[in-house]
């Protein structure tokens, strides 16, 4: 059960990448949208990394090598 909240919040975390990636600041009018900052996001990807957590939707761990590209402006 753990295993599934820790692979719930990896996935999570990996979609806020993608949407920082794309975005960081978005104004419109009055209203204005700051996403987190990227630096924080991969914080929390490599500590849920470190505890064994998976993006596998099978729940398996991944016994091979993997490797992790972070793009930089």
């Amino acid at each position: 059960m753990a295993e599934n909240i820790q692979n719930e919040r990896l996935k999570t975390y990996l979609e806020a990448e993608k949407k920082t990636l794309l975005s960081q600041e978005y104004q419109d009018g009055t209203k204005r949208n700051r996403r987190a900052s990227l630096n924080q996001i991969n914080d929390g990807i490599n500590a849920l990394l470190a505890t064994g957590a998976t993006n596998d939707t099978t729940g398996k761990t991944n016994q091979g090598r993997s490797r992790r590209v972070i793009l930089r402006d």
